[in-house]
């Protein structure tokens, strides 16, 4: 394979917008008992049903989620890292902005067209009836928009990065780093282009990129079901301590449509 075909290569998979026009193919028709791995795409159907059984969603007058719904979430949703025992440890009402799950879902929700707002109410719209019927077309949509839709940093603003402008690429390269475990610096060094702003973040502390990586990227790809992280005892962040290896479903859900300097196809 030449360098430039390399460099070709990068390129197509940087520029993929994840909509299925492209070299990569995210699958649309993953039921749910396939995709009961992936935290958002079972907590995302368990919102839309809420919203279809309750008529709707109540929303505070700043349009955030009412602490009706946020109370019902935290024990239905048992989201990890934001177990119940621990959300209510440190608060004794959940607001939306306390409960990064709901404030996440919300936020997507909406970007995808699958709730509107009415008066005070979130809706379930003719998108989100469909969605809640098609668990794949659900994780494939929800997936796109976070790492394409420049949403991440609003949720962590304060470890900015450009990995949504080469998305694509930076997949591809997690795909191969974790055929076996790897740590979260190894797949780091592997996937995250030299010029990619979150470099800039060594300043503060020397493995503040790599943690920026995790936040923004790995912990993500394990929401949606596509890395496992060994056991540790330590839930501080450790980029060597912190170890993933791609699921069942990674290649299930992703597939790369590529040709080689050979002429055969490269699809996971």
């Amino acid at each position: 394979m030449t360098a430039a075909h390399d460099l070709t290569l990068a390129q197509t998979l940087a520029d993929d917008p994840l909509d299925g026009s492209g070299v990569i193919g995210l699958s649309r028709h993953l039921d749910a008992e396939m995709l009961s791995g992936s935290i958002i795409a079972t907590r995302g159907r368990m919102m839309l049903r809420y919203a279809r059984d309750n008529d709707g969603i109540g929303l505070t007058k700043s349009g955030a989620l009412n602490r009706k719904f946020l109370a019902w979430a935290v024990e239905a949703f048992d989201w990890p890292g934001y177990e119940p025992a621990e959300v209510y440890a440190v608060n004794k009402v959940v607001d939306e902005i306390d409960y990064l799950p709901g404030w996440y879902l919300h936020e997507v929700m909406k970007r995808r067209k699958f709730m509107r707002k009415h008066k005070d109410r979130l809706l379930l719209s003719p998108a989100g009836r469909e969605a809640l019927g098609r668990p794949g077309l659900l994780q494939a949509e929800l997936f796109a928009e976070t790492f394409k839709g420049r949403y991440l940093p609003s949720l962590d603003a304060a470890f900015m990065g450009d990995f949504d402008l080469y998305f694509g690429l930076l997949l591809w390269q997690v795909r191969r780093a974790t055929e076996g475990w790897a740590s979260a610096r190894e797949i780091f060094r592997a996937a995250v282009i030299a010029d990619d702003a979150i470099h800039e973040l060594a300043g503060r502390y020397p493995d503040a990129p790599i943690h920026g990586f995790h936040l923004r990227v790995l912990r993500f790809l394990m929401l949606f079901g596509l890395l496992e992280r060994a056991a540790t005892d330590s839930r501080r962040f450790d980029a060597d301590g912190y170890r993933y290896r791609a699921t069942r479903l990674f290649d299930r859900f992703v597939h790369f449509h590529l040709t080689t300097g050979c002429g055969s196809d490269a699809s996971h």
